[in-house]
């Protein structure tokens, strides 16, 4: 059975306020800034979309936020058998989050942002 990871922005969890892709197109998940990460999923047509997670600070402390981003999102790609294909990875609207990613405030989803990621903090 297919894995499909969902989305929702916190207002209402319609159209451009939620995302739903298939496990299997997780292309990367990158470090934008200590407050926020990146999650890219690959597209048909070679471009990717991108969730960007805002979250706390905890860069000089624990690390970027970007590891446990990163393990959740592979646990949840693979979450079985007790599933039934859909996860919640974070749902704002209905305050779910997978895992421990209760620390995640907000998030903007973005349709076709380009070929593939960059990361300010790698440059």
């Amino acid at each position: 059975m297919k894995k499909f990871i969902y989305f929702a922005k916190g207002v209402g969890g319609l159209g451009a306020d939620s995302y739903v892709a298939e496990a299997d197109m997780i292309a990367s998940i990158v470090p934008q800034t200590g407050v926020q990460t990146a999650i890219y999923f690959n597209k048909t047509d070679n471009t990717k979309d991108k969730i960007v997670l805002t979250h706390d600070n905890t860069t000089n402390t624990r690390g970027h936020r970007c590891w446990e981003i990163g393990k959740a999102l592979a646990e949840s790609a693979n979450a079985g058998p007790h599933t039934n294909g859909m996860v919640d990875f974070v749902d704002l609207t209905n305050n779910i989050f997978y895992g421990n990613l209760h620390f995640v405030t907000s998030m903007e989803i973005q349709l076709n942002a380009g070929h593939g990621p960059t990361s300010p903090l790698y440059e």
